[in-house]
This record gives structure tokens, C-alpha cells and sequence, in this order.
């Protein structure tokens, strides 16, 4: 029968066989990604001929991250997949099958699991799953949104751990501030003392910038009455000190134009860069850099775990402001795993406010987690 099962119970109750369906790459997307790249496989998972240190996980929860779509070019900064490969996702899920002493069965671990129902994880995969935590009055959706690495915890570094973060006084600019990271960085520079104006897309989200998450102002991209620049001219009379860029491209440019002294500009992103392969000289990149000479300004990109140090301050940072009722985050939850690539096509044409997820499990109540159930987006 394999390696041994770590639990008993776990063999007498699961079948050898089970049902599973996986999101694979059959193309190389070129620009946007389309569903005609991806394909839904249907397939039973042998469950009784797990070799030592594997593991199955029934996923409960997957987030939906911008990065997962540069894992799709042949060449990644975060690391290609090949052509028919399970597309990668982060999340959670129940233990329900193992030969490794570490992933209980009935336990729950987070991890890179897969756009699968089960996510079957081979030796090295097991290794990095994580047990998931446990805190009161935090739901576990908590720790892939506000509490999450690629989300709540990147805004956390890139605002307090990169470089000087914004203070009282200043004007700090926001990129992406309807998304996951985008939001959670505009709350914690508004913590600051700082005058926050976030950038976002359509009149839905510029009306979310400014009524829930109470930012001074809100510029909208897609404004076809005025331009970017001209928007941040009228909303940042006196400059801008302070930048959180996770969109890159053209607003980069205006912003750098229009730098005070000593501003900072942290790197978080450049979600307009990444339907294209980011490793092949398609990325567009600033060409007013020489006003960070002029303005003896700075600007510095950072990747969250090369910060994982800090990582636990952020947390009680976060649970703090969060228990206070300072900062939150809206969830849009699609269901079954069937939506989750259109989930990914859903990330970059402006279909979601805050942090995507995909619940495979069934439906919970709408009132569990940390922020607001947001409605769909059209």
C-alpha cells in the first residue's frame, strides 16, 4: 500500500480513489491571459500509494495573486511552470492523507497548493507547508488577505520596513489601492498622519477609496475626462513625497515627474507589466528616473521574504490596528474551483475590490472573516 498513512482513522474514512479536478497550462498566454491557455482536467487521485514525506490536501481556500500570471511565461522571476503543470496558487486545506510525520491528518497547513480540489504534495512541497494558525476571532481566510504574505504583510514592509515610511504633513500616493496590497498600504499611510490619495479604476472603486477606506482623495485611471497627470496635479498641489507603486508603467512616469525633495518611492509591483514575459526585455520601465536626481530622491523595490524577520511584529502590527477597527479587508469570494482561472483573467480587468479568493469547500456564512463580503464588480 505505499508509505503508511500518519493516521489510521484517515485510511478507514478516504477513499484509494478520490474525484479531483485541476486548473493545467496548455499555452503560453501572450498578454492577457485567456481560458483557452488554461484547461480544466478532471482525474481520480490514488490516495493509498503515497510515498514517504508526501501528503494530500483537500484545499478549502486559494488566493488569487497577481504574481501567479508571470509563473506562466517560460521564463519567471518567480519561479515557470511547464506546459501542463497544475497553475499555481496559495491556500489552505485539510490533511487528509499522509506519509509525512510532520502533516497530521485532520490538520490544517497553508502553502503553495495548486488550482486543485486536492493538491498532492510531493516531499519537497510537504516540507513547506505551513501549519495554520490559530487566534481568536481571526477566521482562517484572515491569514491569505490582511494577515496574508502576499497581501496584508507585503503592505505592512512596503510601507514601514523599506525605506522612511510617509509621515504627518506629507502627501503619499497609492497605486492599486482597491486591490489586496494596494488597500491594506493606503490604511497603514493614512495611520501615518499622511494626506493619502489612492489611484484605482472606474467610478465604483474611486467611490471605495473614498467612502470605505476614507482617503483624502482618489484618482481614477480610466477617467476619459481627464488625464493621469492631470488629475494629479489638480489632487497633489504641492507634489507628492511618498509612493507605493504595485502598477508600474505610464503612472510611474508621473508620478517621478512630480516628486518633492527627499521623496521615497517603493517598488511593491508592476501589475500593468505582467501580461508579458517579464524576463525578456518587455517590461516598460521609468524613463523619468533622473527626477529622483533632481529631487535627491529615492526609490527602492523589495520582495516581502527577504523581510520575513519581520514579518511576526507585522502581524501583531495588524491584528492591532485590526482589533481597534482601523483597517480591514474586503474579500470577494468566488465558488467551486471551476472559477478559478477566470478568477485570474477577473485580476487584471478591474472585476474585483480587495483581496480574490476561491473557496472550494462548501459555502460558509458571508459574515465570517476580518472585512466586508464586497459585491461583484462589473
Amino acid at each position: 500500500m505505499g508509505a503508511l498513512l500518519t493516521t489510521a482513522a484517515a485510511t478507514a474514512t478516504l477513499p484509494e480513489r478520490i474525484d479531483n479536478q485541476r486548473w493545467t497550462l496548455v499555452a503560453r498566454p501572450s498578454g492577457l491571459m485567456q481560458l483557452d491557455d488554461v484547461k480544466l482536467v478532471h482525474e481520480q487521485l490514488d490516495t493509498s500509494a503515497l510515498k514517504e514525506g508526501e501528503a494530500i490536501i483537500q484545499c478549502e481556500v486559494l488566493s488569487v495573486d497577481a504574481f501567479l500570471r508571470t509563473m506562466l511565461d517560460e521564463k519567471a522571476y518567480h519561479g515557470a511552470i511547464a506546459l501542463g503543470d497544475t497553475i499555481p496558487a496559495l491556500g489552505y486545506g485539510k490533511v487528509v492523507a499522509s506519509a509525512n510525520p510532520k502533516l497530521r491528518c485532520g490538520s490544517r497547513v497553508m502553502g503553495m497548493l495548486g488550482a486543485c480540489s486536492y493538491a498532492k504534495l510531493g516531499k519537497d512541497q510537504a516540507a513547506m507547508a505551513m501549519p495554520m494558525l490559530s487566534l481568536p476571532y481571526v477566521q482562517p481566510r484572515t491569514f491569505l488577505g490582511l494577515l496574508g504574505v502576499t497581501s496584508g504583510l507585503t503592505a505592512w514592509v512596503g510601507i514601514h520596513a523599506v525605506t522612511k515610511p510617509p509621515r504627518r504633513g506629507e502627501t503619499a500616493l497609492v497605486s492599486g489601492a482597491a486591490g489586496a496590497t494596494g488597500s491594506v498600504a493606503a490604511q497603514l499611510a493614512k495611520q501615518t498622519g499622511a494626506r493619502v490619495v489612492g489611484v484605482a479604476g472606474g467610478e465604483n472603486k474611486k467611490a471605495y477609496l473614498l467612502d470605505k477606506l476614507g482617503l483624502a482623495a482618489a484618482i481614477d485611471y480610466k477617467d476619459t475626462h481627464l488625464t493621469i497627470g492631470e488629475q494629479l496635479d489638480k489632487l497633489c498641489p504641492n507634489g507628492i513625497d511618498y509612493y507605493f507603486d504595485t502598477v508600474g508603467g505610464e503612472l510611474l512616469d508621473e508620478v517621478l515627474r512630480r516628486l518633492n525633495r527627499n521623496a521615497r518611492v517603493v517598488i511593491c509591483g508592476a501589475s500593468s507589466q505582467y501580461n508579458g514575459n517579464l524576463n525578456v526585455g518587455t517590461v516598460r520601465g521609468p524613463s523619468e528616473y533622473l527626477k529622483l536626481a533632481e529631487r535627491g530622491a529615492q526609490m527602492i523595490g523589495f520582495n516581502v521574504m527577504f523581510y520575513f524577520h519581520r514579518l511576526p511584529g507585522a502581524m501583531v502590527h495588524i491584528l492591532w490596528l485590526m482589533f481597534r477597527g482601523k483597517i480591514f479587508m474586503t474579500e470577494q469570494l468566488e465558488r467551486g474551483i471551476e472559477a478559478f482561472a477566470p478568477a485570474m483573467i477577473k485580476m487584471f480587468t478591474g472585476g474585483h475590490i480587495g483581496k480574490l479568493l476561491v473557496e472550494i469547500g462548501p459555502p460558509r456564512p458571508s459574515s465570517e472573516g476580518t472585512g466586508e463580503a464586497s459585491k461583484k464588480i462589473v
